[in-house]
Protein backbone atom coordinates (compact mmCIF):
# COMPACT_ATOMS: atom_id res chain seq x y z
CA UNK A 1 0.00 0.00 0.00
CA UNK A 2 2.56 2.38 0.90
CA UNK A 3 4.44 1.63 -1.98
CA UNK A 4 2.50 4.03 -4.30
CA UNK A 5 2.91 7.31 -1.78
CA UNK A 6 6.86 6.49 -1.16
CA UNK A 7 6.93 7.31 -5.31
CA UNK A 8 5.12 10.02 -5.11
CA UNK A 9 6.94 11.34 -2.44
CA UNK A 10 10.15 10.73 -4.10
CA UNK A 11 9.68 13.00 -7.06
CA UNK A 12 11.70 16.15 -6.91
CA UNK A 13 11.34 18.31 -3.99
CA UNK A 14 7.81 16.69 -2.97
CA UNK A 15 9.08 15.76 0.29
CA UNK A 16 9.80 19.33 1.50
CA UNK A 17 6.83 21.17 0.14
CA UNK A 18 4.43 18.70 1.54
CA UNK A 19 6.30 19.16 5.18
CA UNK A 20 6.06 22.42 4.84
CA UNK A 21 2.29 22.18 4.16
CA UNK A 22 1.43 20.20 6.82
CA UNK A 23 3.31 22.60 9.21
CA UNK A 24 1.51 25.79 8.01
CA UNK A 25 -1.84 24.05 7.82
CA UNK A 26 -1.66 21.93 11.08
CA UNK A 27 -3.32 25.26 12.78
CA UNK A 28 -6.35 24.71 10.62
CA UNK A 29 -7.71 22.13 13.26
CA UNK A 30 -6.38 24.48 16.38
CA UNK A 31 -8.35 28.26 14.82
CA UNK A 32 -11.72 27.14 15.69
CA UNK A 33 -11.67 25.12 18.41
CA UNK A 34 -9.19 27.32 20.18
CA UNK A 35 -11.17 30.67 19.16
CA UNK A 36 -14.03 28.63 20.99
CA UNK A 37 -12.31 27.55 23.87
CA UNK A 38 -10.58 31.13 24.55
CA UNK A 39 -13.59 33.33 24.27
CA UNK A 40 -16.07 30.91 26.05
CA UNK A 41 -13.28 30.84 29.13
CA UNK A 42 -13.24 34.50 28.83
CA UNK A 43 -17.00 35.45 28.10
CA UNK A 44 -19.39 32.63 29.09
CA UNK A 45 -21.20 32.54 25.80
CA UNK A 46 -20.70 29.71 23.08
CA UNK A 47 -22.57 32.33 20.77
CA UNK A 48 -20.20 34.82 20.87
CA UNK A 49 -17.81 32.25 20.30
CA UNK A 50 -19.38 30.49 17.47
CA UNK A 51 -19.63 34.37 16.42
CA UNK A 52 -15.76 34.92 16.04
CA UNK A 53 -14.83 31.47 14.49
CA UNK A 54 -17.66 32.06 12.03
CA UNK A 55 -16.25 35.99 11.51
CA UNK A 56 -12.85 33.86 10.83
CA UNK A 57 -13.70 31.51 8.75
CA UNK A 58 -15.72 33.54 6.37
CA UNK A 59 -13.01 36.47 5.81
CA UNK A 60 -11.03 33.14 4.98
CA UNK A 61 -13.41 31.97 2.84
CA UNK A 62 -13.58 35.23 0.91
CA UNK A 63 -9.89 35.91 0.63
CA UNK A 64 -9.06 33.12 -0.69
CA UNK A 65 -9.91 33.14 -4.18
CA UNK A 66 -8.46 36.47 -4.41
CA UNK A 67 -4.92 35.80 -3.04
CA UNK A 68 -4.70 32.32 -4.61
CA UNK A 69 -5.34 34.47 -7.85
CA UNK A 70 -2.79 36.75 -7.09
CA UNK A 71 -0.43 33.83 -6.52
CA UNK A 72 -0.97 32.32 -9.79
CA UNK A 73 0.28 35.71 -10.87
CA UNK A 74 2.76 36.84 -8.98
CA UNK A 75 4.50 33.34 -7.27
CA UNK A 76 3.55 32.28 -4.29
CA UNK A 77 6.97 33.07 -2.65
CA UNK A 78 5.71 36.88 -3.78
CA UNK A 79 2.40 36.53 -2.39
CA UNK A 80 2.49 34.33 1.15
CA UNK A 81 4.82 36.30 2.83
CA UNK A 82 2.59 39.36 3.17
CA UNK A 83 -0.19 37.31 4.12
CA UNK A 84 1.81 35.78 6.97
CA UNK A 85 2.87 39.36 8.25
CA UNK A 86 -0.44 40.75 8.04
CA UNK A 87 -2.30 37.39 9.25
CA UNK A 88 -0.52 36.60 12.33
CA UNK A 89 0.35 40.01 13.50
CA UNK A 90 -3.14 40.52 13.52
CA UNK A 91 -4.11 36.99 15.06
CA UNK A 92 -1.77 38.00 17.74
CA UNK A 93 -4.05 41.49 18.42
CA UNK A 94 -7.30 39.44 18.18
CA UNK A 95 -6.16 36.81 21.36
CA UNK A 96 -4.37 40.05 23.10
CA UNK A 97 -8.16 42.12 22.84
CA UNK A 98 -10.09 39.01 23.86
CA UNK A 99 -7.79 38.19 26.97
CA UNK A 100 -7.98 41.89 27.65
CA UNK A 101 -11.77 42.11 27.46
CA UNK A 102 -12.08 45.03 24.76
CA UNK A 103 -14.89 45.29 22.76
CA UNK A 104 -16.26 42.36 20.96
CA UNK A 105 -16.63 44.33 18.09
CA UNK A 106 -13.08 45.31 17.55
CA UNK A 107 -12.18 41.53 18.41
CA UNK A 108 -14.62 40.62 15.66
CA UNK A 109 -13.01 43.23 13.70
CA UNK A 110 -9.20 41.90 13.53
CA UNK A 111 -10.64 38.19 13.50
CA UNK A 112 -12.02 39.38 9.92
CA UNK A 113 -8.61 40.50 9.48
CA UNK A 114 -7.02 37.82 10.25
CA UNK A 115 -9.07 35.71 8.29
CA UNK A 116 -8.87 37.47 4.83
CA UNK A 117 -5.08 37.12 5.17
CA UNK A 118 -4.46 33.74 6.23
CA UNK A 119 -2.40 32.11 3.21
CA UNK A 120 -4.29 28.97 1.61
CA UNK A 121 -1.87 26.50 2.13
CA UNK A 122 -4.18 23.53 0.85
CA UNK A 123 -4.62 25.32 -2.27
CA UNK A 124 -1.36 25.71 -2.83
CA UNK A 125 0.55 22.71 -2.23
CA UNK A 126 -1.83 20.89 -4.43
CA UNK A 127 -1.12 23.37 -6.56
CA UNK A 128 2.37 22.52 -6.79
CA UNK A 129 0.96 18.64 -6.82
CA UNK A 130 -0.30 19.50 -9.96
CA UNK A 131 2.77 20.35 -11.36
CA UNK A 132 5.28 17.64 -9.98
CA UNK A 133 3.06 14.64 -10.64
CA UNK A 134 2.99 13.43 -14.27
CA UNK A 135 -0.34 11.01 -14.78
CA UNK A 136 -3.62 10.95 -13.48
CA UNK A 137 -3.02 8.14 -10.94
CA UNK A 138 0.02 9.95 -9.58
CA UNK A 139 -2.35 12.65 -8.82
CA UNK A 140 -4.91 10.79 -7.35
CA UNK A 141 -2.46 9.51 -4.68
CA UNK A 142 -1.22 12.86 -4.35
CA UNK A 143 -4.47 14.17 -3.74
CA UNK A 144 -5.28 11.38 -1.28
CA UNK A 145 -2.00 11.55 0.75
CA UNK A 146 -3.23 15.32 1.45
CA UNK A 147 -5.93 14.56 2.41
CA UNK A 148 -4.16 11.50 4.71
CA UNK A 149 -2.25 15.11 6.37
CA UNK A 150 -5.39 16.67 6.74
CA UNK A 151 -6.84 14.00 8.86
CA UNK A 152 -3.54 13.86 10.79
CA UNK A 153 -4.02 17.25 11.62
CA UNK A 154 -7.63 16.71 12.98
CA UNK A 155 -6.13 13.75 14.84
CA UNK A 156 -4.00 15.71 16.89
CA UNK A 157 -4.91 19.13 16.48
CA UNK A 158 -7.79 18.96 18.68
CA UNK A 159 -6.79 17.76 21.22
CA UNK A 160 -3.83 19.22 21.33
CA UNK A 161 -5.50 22.56 21.81
CA UNK A 162 -8.05 20.99 24.23
CA UNK A 163 -5.36 20.16 26.67
CA UNK A 164 -3.22 23.68 25.71
CA UNK A 165 -6.15 25.80 26.62
CA UNK A 166 -7.82 23.64 29.46
CA UNK A 167 -4.99 22.61 31.05
CA UNK A 168 -2.48 25.00 30.50
CA UNK A 169 -3.54 28.36 29.16
CA UNK A 170 -6.51 29.48 27.43
CA UNK A 171 -5.04 31.20 25.11
CA UNK A 172 -2.03 28.87 24.63
CA UNK A 173 -3.76 26.96 21.74
CA UNK A 174 -3.49 30.07 19.12
CA UNK A 175 -0.67 30.90 20.38
CA UNK A 176 0.65 28.31 18.99
CA UNK A 177 -1.09 27.92 15.81
CA UNK A 178 0.42 31.82 15.27
CA UNK A 179 3.77 30.71 15.46
CA UNK A 180 2.92 27.05 13.37
CA UNK A 181 1.44 28.99 10.09
CA UNK A 182 4.34 31.61 10.52
CA UNK A 183 6.98 28.82 10.40
CA UNK A 184 5.35 26.40 7.82
CA UNK A 185 4.25 29.52 5.10
CA UNK A 186 7.58 30.58 5.24
CA UNK A 187 9.85 27.41 4.80
CA UNK A 188 6.78 26.62 1.96
CA UNK A 189 7.70 29.93 0.28
CA UNK A 190 11.52 29.43 -0.08
CA UNK A 191 10.84 26.46 -2.28
CA UNK A 192 11.06 27.94 -5.34
CA UNK A 193 11.49 25.18 -7.61
CA UNK A 194 8.50 23.35 -6.82
CA UNK A 195 5.87 26.67 -7.52
CA UNK A 196 3.74 26.22 -9.79
CA UNK A 197 4.23 28.48 -13.28
CA UNK A 198 3.76 32.22 -13.04
CA UNK A 199 1.17 33.15 -15.61
CA UNK A 200 1.28 36.78 -17.14
CA UNK A 201 -0.98 39.49 -16.73
CA UNK A 202 -2.92 38.39 -20.00
CA UNK A 203 -3.45 34.69 -19.63
CA UNK A 204 -5.14 35.44 -16.16
CA UNK A 205 -7.72 37.98 -17.60
CA UNK A 206 -11.11 36.64 -17.62
CA UNK A 207 -13.79 34.96 -15.71
CA UNK A 208 -13.07 33.80 -12.29
CA UNK A 209 -12.27 29.75 -11.41
CA UNK A 210 -16.04 29.89 -9.98
CA UNK A 211 -17.57 30.61 -13.48
CA UNK A 212 -16.66 27.75 -15.00
CA UNK A 213 -19.13 24.73 -15.73
CA UNK A 214 -19.60 22.34 -13.08
CA UNK A 215 -17.82 24.46 -9.97
CA UNK A 216 -20.41 26.00 -8.73
CA UNK A 217 -22.40 22.46 -8.07
CA UNK A 218 -18.68 21.79 -6.52
CA UNK A 219 -18.84 25.32 -4.35
CA UNK A 220 -22.37 24.76 -3.23
CA UNK A 221 -22.03 20.90 -2.05
CA UNK A 222 -18.47 22.41 -0.05
CA UNK A 223 -20.59 24.99 1.42
CA UNK A 224 -22.99 22.36 2.88
CA UNK A 225 -19.88 19.20 3.40
CA UNK A 226 -17.93 22.34 5.84
CA UNK A 227 -21.64 23.50 7.81
CA UNK A 228 -20.89 19.83 9.04
CA UNK A 229 -17.41 20.47 10.38
CA UNK A 230 -18.45 23.69 11.60
CA UNK A 231 -21.38 22.83 14.01
CA UNK A 232 -19.65 19.65 14.82
CA UNK A 233 -16.56 21.67 16.18
CA UNK A 234 -18.46 23.42 18.59
CA UNK A 235 -21.43 20.58 19.67
CA UNK A 236 -18.70 18.64 20.32
CA UNK A 237 -17.33 21.35 23.25
CA UNK A 238 -20.48 22.03 24.45
CA UNK A 239 -21.58 18.41 24.60
CA UNK A 240 -18.45 17.40 26.13
CA UNK A 241 -19.47 19.74 28.92
CA UNK A 242 -22.91 18.63 29.37
CA UNK A 243 -21.30 15.21 30.30
CA UNK A 244 -19.20 16.50 32.84
CA UNK A 245 -16.04 15.81 30.57
CA UNK A 246 -14.86 18.79 28.85
CA UNK A 247 -11.33 17.83 28.17
CA UNK A 248 -12.82 14.84 25.86
CA UNK A 249 -14.05 17.63 23.69
CA UNK A 250 -10.97 16.87 21.00
CA UNK A 251 -10.68 13.39 21.08
CA UNK A 252 -14.64 13.36 19.69
CA UNK A 253 -12.92 15.51 16.32
CA UNK A 254 -10.14 12.96 16.45
CA UNK A 255 -12.43 10.33 16.36
CA UNK A 256 -13.90 11.63 13.27
CA UNK A 257 -9.91 11.86 11.70
CA UNK A 258 -9.18 8.65 12.43
CA UNK A 259 -11.92 6.98 10.49
CA UNK A 260 -11.37 10.00 7.81
CA UNK A 261 -7.40 8.96 7.77
CA UNK A 262 -7.98 5.50 7.19
CA UNK A 263 -10.50 5.84 4.24
CA UNK A 264 -7.70 8.59 2.91
CA UNK A 265 -5.00 5.96 2.84
CA UNK A 266 -7.44 3.13 1.07
CA UNK A 267 -8.13 5.68 -1.40
CA UNK A 268 -5.01 6.57 -2.63
CA UNK A 269 -3.87 3.21 -3.94
CA UNK A 270 -7.39 2.07 -5.41
CA UNK A 271 -6.89 2.81 -9.31
CA UNK A 272 -11.08 3.74 -9.63
CA UNK A 273 -12.54 2.82 -13.31
CA UNK A 274 -15.99 4.42 -12.53
CA UNK A 275 -16.89 8.15 -13.25
CA UNK A 276 -15.66 10.95 -11.03
CA UNK A 277 -19.02 12.01 -10.67
CA UNK A 278 -20.60 8.82 -10.15
CA UNK A 279 -18.06 8.43 -7.11
CA UNK A 280 -18.70 11.73 -5.75
CA UNK A 281 -22.09 11.65 -5.79
CA UNK A 282 -22.01 7.39 -4.15
CA UNK A 283 -19.29 8.97 -1.23
CA UNK A 284 -21.72 11.81 -0.23
CA UNK A 285 -24.74 9.99 0.25
CA UNK A 286 -22.89 7.63 2.76
CA UNK A 287 -21.18 10.48 3.95
CA UNK A 288 -25.11 11.72 4.64
CA UNK A 289 -26.64 8.62 5.78
CA UNK A 290 -23.59 8.17 8.41
CA UNK A 291 -24.85 11.58 9.87
CA UNK A 292 -28.37 10.88 10.57
CA UNK A 293 -28.11 8.75 14.22
CA UNK A 294 -26.44 11.79 15.72
CA UNK A 295 -29.53 13.78 17.14
CA UNK A 296 -30.50 10.25 18.89
CA UNK A 297 -26.98 9.96 20.85
CA UNK A 298 -26.72 10.80 24.40
CA UNK A 299 -23.29 9.56 25.42
CA UNK A 300 -19.91 10.53 24.68
CA UNK A 301 -18.85 6.72 23.83
CA UNK A 302 -21.94 6.24 21.06
CA UNK A 303 -21.13 9.45 19.67
CA UNK A 304 -17.21 8.69 19.40
CA UNK A 305 -18.35 5.05 17.60
CA UNK A 306 -20.87 7.22 15.10
CA UNK A 307 -18.16 9.97 14.57
CA UNK A 308 -15.56 7.11 13.47
CA UNK A 309 -17.82 5.28 11.59
CA UNK A 310 -18.76 8.84 9.73
CA UNK A 311 -15.20 10.01 8.93
CA UNK A 312 -14.58 7.01 6.89
CA UNK A 313 -16.50 9.00 3.95
CA UNK A 314 -14.91 12.04 4.66
CA UNK A 315 -11.80 11.71 2.87
CA UNK A 316 -13.30 10.07 -0.39
CA UNK A 317 -15.71 12.91 -0.40
CA UNK A 318 -13.11 15.11 -0.49
CA UNK A 319 -10.79 13.73 -2.38
CA UNK A 320 -13.02 12.80 -5.06
CA UNK A 321 -14.11 16.57 -5.34
CA UNK A 322 -10.14 18.19 -5.51
CA UNK A 323 -10.09 15.40 -8.51
CA UNK A 324 -13.35 16.79 -10.26
CA UNK A 325 -11.81 20.54 -9.59
CA UNK A 326 -8.59 19.54 -11.33
CA UNK A 327 -10.70 18.26 -14.27
CA UNK A 328 -13.19 21.72 -14.42
CA UNK A 329 -10.84 24.44 -14.67
CA UNK A 330 -7.55 25.57 -16.92
CA UNK A 331 -4.40 25.00 -15.28
CA UNK A 332 -3.94 29.21 -14.86
CA UNK A 333 -7.01 28.95 -12.83
CA UNK A 334 -5.77 25.93 -10.91
CA UNK A 335 -4.88 27.38 -7.16
CA UNK A 336 -7.81 29.56 -7.30
CA UNK A 337 -10.34 26.59 -8.19
CA UNK A 338 -9.04 24.71 -5.60
CA UNK A 339 -9.52 27.67 -2.82
CA UNK A 340 -12.67 28.19 -4.01
CA UNK A 341 -13.95 24.46 -2.78
CA UNK A 342 -12.50 25.91 0.82
CA UNK A 343 -14.51 29.29 0.58
CA UNK A 344 -17.28 26.58 0.22
CA UNK A 345 -16.35 25.00 3.04
CA UNK A 346 -14.94 28.03 5.04
CA UNK A 347 -18.80 29.81 4.51
CA UNK A 348 -20.53 26.70 5.73
CA UNK A 349 -18.19 26.17 8.53
CA UNK A 350 -19.19 29.95 9.51
CA UNK A 351 -22.96 30.00 8.99
CA UNK A 352 -23.39 26.80 10.63
CA UNK A 353 -21.04 27.64 13.74
CA UNK A 354 -22.62 30.21 14.92
CA UNK A 355 -26.02 28.96 13.93
CA UNK A 356 -25.27 25.81 16.29
CA UNK A 357 -23.66 28.06 18.94
CA UNK A 358 -27.12 29.75 19.20
CA UNK A 359 -29.08 26.32 19.54
CA UNK A 360 -26.76 25.27 22.42
CA UNK A 361 -27.49 28.15 24.30
CA UNK A 362 -30.49 27.76 24.23
CA UNK A 363 -31.71 24.07 23.47
CA UNK A 364 -28.47 22.45 24.38
CA UNK A 365 -25.94 20.55 22.35
CA UNK A 366 -27.98 16.96 21.48
CA UNK A 367 -30.42 19.23 19.66
CA UNK A 368 -27.86 21.32 17.52
CA UNK A 369 -26.39 18.04 16.13
CA UNK A 370 -29.77 18.47 13.80
CA UNK A 371 -27.97 21.15 12.16
CA UNK A 372 -24.98 18.35 11.20
CA UNK A 373 -27.15 15.86 10.05
CA UNK A 374 -29.66 17.96 8.26
CA UNK A 375 -25.77 19.28 6.09
CA UNK A 376 -25.01 16.07 5.47
CA UNK A 377 -28.61 15.30 4.18
CA UNK A 378 -28.16 18.84 2.22
CA UNK A 379 -25.57 18.07 0.91
CA UNK A 380 -26.17 14.60 -1.42
CA UNK A 381 -29.23 16.16 -2.14
CA UNK A 382 -26.98 19.45 -3.71
CA UNK A 383 -24.71 16.59 -5.61
CA UNK A 384 -27.65 14.99 -6.70
CA UNK A 385 -29.47 17.94 -8.37
CA UNK A 386 -26.19 19.33 -9.72
CA UNK A 387 -25.63 15.90 -11.20
CA UNK A 388 -25.71 16.76 -15.05
CA UNK A 389 -22.86 19.96 -14.16
CA UNK A 390 -20.74 17.52 -12.39
CA UNK A 391 -20.42 15.41 -15.25
CA UNK A 392 -18.87 17.89 -17.50
CA UNK A 393 -15.20 16.24 -16.12
CA UNK A 394 -15.64 12.74 -16.76
CA UNK A 395 -14.68 13.38 -20.47
CA UNK A 396 -11.60 15.02 -19.25
CA UNK A 397 -11.05 12.74 -16.32
CA UNK A 398 -10.37 9.95 -19.10
CA UNK A 399 -7.17 12.10 -21.25
CA UNK A 400 -4.00 11.09 -19.27
CA UNK A 401 -2.22 14.28 -17.78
Amino acid sequence: MLGKYQKILSLPGALSFTLAGLVARFPISMYGLGAVLLVQSRTGSYFKAGLLSAAFAVAAAIGGPFTTRFADRFGQNKIIPLQVLIHTSSLLITILFIIEKFNFGLVLTLGVISGLSIPAIGPYVRARWQKVTTSSPQQNTAFALESVFDEVIFIFGPPLVTFLCIILYDAAGLFLAAFLVTIGSLWLTSQKSTQPAIHKVGAIIGKAAIFYPGMWSIFMAYILFGAVFGAAEVIAVAFSREKGSPELAGMLITFWSVGSLAAGLLMGVIHFKSKLSNRFLFFAFLFAISLIPLPFISTIYMLSITLLISGLAISPVLITGYTLIGQLVPQNRLTEGFAWANTGAGLGIALASAIAGWIIDNSGAQVAFWVVTASGLLTFVISLANFRDLKRADSRSAIPA
